[in-house]
């Protein structure tokens, strides 16, 4: 389902919807949080970390997804391009709970020793979440958009958001 409104919104927005579309555009420290909670579930010794990674995360989306509702609807993109955020300001106040009390308390109370290992997980999710944040801020600031690389002329239409410009300008 989240995957459907994901596409729907880039849909929306004039972006394509296709999986990996525009891979080679971002940058590489927007890539470094997946990779790190890739590794973290690929090895059994590390469940410590990939659950304070996870539970960071859960933890720290809900707010922000609201504001991208409030900013996107005052800029009235076409279509419903904030659903796919609206839905996660609910669900992941949801998940906040359970991550933090059952996945990394449980996990804590039945092996207290995985303790430092959940807090590394945790520190690596904020810590790259606020590296990808100052770049993206730096850009923005900078007039420049944000990616890597620009994306092509006909990756999106006329009808794609400046999000460089402050909200209510036209």
């Amino acid at each position: 389902m989240h995957a459907a409104l994901f596409a729907k919104a880039m849909r929306a927005l004039g972006l394509d919807d296709t999986p990996n579309a525009y891979l080679d555009h971002v940058p590489a420290v927007v890539l470094a949080n997946a990779n790190a909670l890739t590794m973290f579930g690929l090895h059994r010794r590390l469940r410590g970390a990939l659950c304070g990674h996870l539970a960071a995360f859960e933890m720290t989306s809900s707010l922000p997804a609201r504001k991208v509702v409030i900013g996107m609807q005052r800029l009235e993109p076409p279509g419903d391009a904030w659903e796919f955020f609206d839905e996660h300001v609910e669900a992941d106040a949801v998940h906040e709970q359970v991550a933090a009390r059952d996945l990394c308390g449980g996990l804590i109370e039945s092996e207290p020793t995985l303790l430092p290992d959940v807090l590394l997980g945790s520190a690596v999710c904020l810590g790259m979440d606020a590296l990808v944040g100052a770049r993206t801020v730096q850009a923005w600031e900078a007039g420049r958009s944000a990616l890597r690389t620009p994306l092509p002329d006909h990756a999106h239409s006329a009808t794609v958001i400046d999000l460089r410009r402050p909200l209510g300008v036209a």
